[in-house]
């Protein structure tokens, strides 16, 4: 017992300072890597001081919790309280699946099967360049319209509807190639105005070269046409690290509308890195999480409609 509850103190004092050092992630960007995981260490101290059994003097346990969980409401309810617009009532719905398939998927047919039963207009895929790859004949024979994609590039969109135009680089009016790599399709929906879909896979957070995509990415995007625009893919961010934070203000006047939902890893998903940005024109209808498939990521469902 004595064991379990110096283990017990140290799990608290520890998650506590974890949850502080997240905060500090705007100004030190190693730190920001913490965040990703700012509600376990709000759990981890409930836990710790529950082991500790501090009922003979229960009043430093208010104040542990107090400090621990202080952080963890500051991290994570501007991302529950944020407000996302929502579609007009009577508009019709647009279905959009974000899904990184993984390169080791360990069963591509149930994850293709999935993505069918799961009936999107539109299909993002991340990391098809695997295990996966052949699937995408299967999906072709399903979705009407897809694009291409250049050696080495690991996204894929499917569609219902008309693909009118697509590409791996952004395109000014000029037809000149501009911004970083991300696979973009303009789709033609039936009965209204046409709508440009974007895919991407950013790097991990532990690595350098993700702020400068993101950046790269969000400079790319101001000059095109944000209103119909829509972004999604994964982002390896979490809603509580001040970089998603930084890039919601960046991709403005786009929204996220994915909000705190859990997607990696596959046996117990909680950290919530797979996003889908839409523009001015977009409301949100619904967004939810698909049943695990052979991926270590679940698929993201989101519905949208016209505002």
């Amino acid at each position: 017992m004595k064991l379990a509850r110096t283990f017990g103190i140290l799990l608290t004092g520890g998650a506590c300072l974890a949850a502080w050092l997240s905060l500090a992630g705007g100004l030190l960007p190693m730190l920001d890597v913490l965040a990703s995981f700012l509600p376990i260490f709000g759990v981890a101290v409930l836990v710790g001081l529950l082991l500790a059994r501090p009922r003979p003097r229960p009043r430093w346990a208010v104040v542990a919790a107090l400090v621990g969980l202080t952080p963890v409401a500051i991290g994570v309810m501007p991302e529950l309280t944020r407000k996302i617009p929502a579609g007009q009532k009577g508009a019709t719905p647009i279905r959009l699946l974000t899904h990184n398939v993984w390169q080791s998927n360990r069963d591509p047919a149930d994850t293709a099967q999935a993505i069918i039963d799961a009936k999107p207009d539109v299909v993002m895929l991340q990391e098809v360049d695997g295990s996966f790859r052949p699937m995408l004949a299967a999906l072709d024979q399903h979705f009407a319209f897809a694009t291409k994609c250049p050696p080495g590039c690991d996204l894929a969109i499917f569609s219902r509807w008309p693909i009118v135009d697509s590409d791996y680089f952004l395109k000014d009016a000029e037809e000149r190639k501009f911004g970083p790599a991300m696979l973009w399709a303009r789709v033609a929906e039936p009965g209204g105005d046409p709508f440009t879909v974007v895919t991407l896979h950013y790097p991990r957070p532990t690595s350098r070269d993700q702020a400068v995509r993101r950046h790269d990415v969000a400079r790319a995007l101001a000059r095109i046409e944000r209103g119909p625009l829509i972004v999604g893919g994964d982002m390896n961010l979490t809603p509580w690290a001040a970089a998603m934070r930084e890039q919601d203000r960046a991709f403005a006047p786009l929204t996220r509308m994915t909000r705190a939902l859990p997607s990696w890893p596959r046996a117990f998903p909680v950290l919530p890195i797979d996003q889908l940005y839409a523009g001015p024109d977009w409301g949100l209808v619904s967004a939810r999480r698909f049943p695990a498939t052979g991926s270590d990521h679940l698929p993201l469902l989101v519905t949208l409609a016209r505002r």
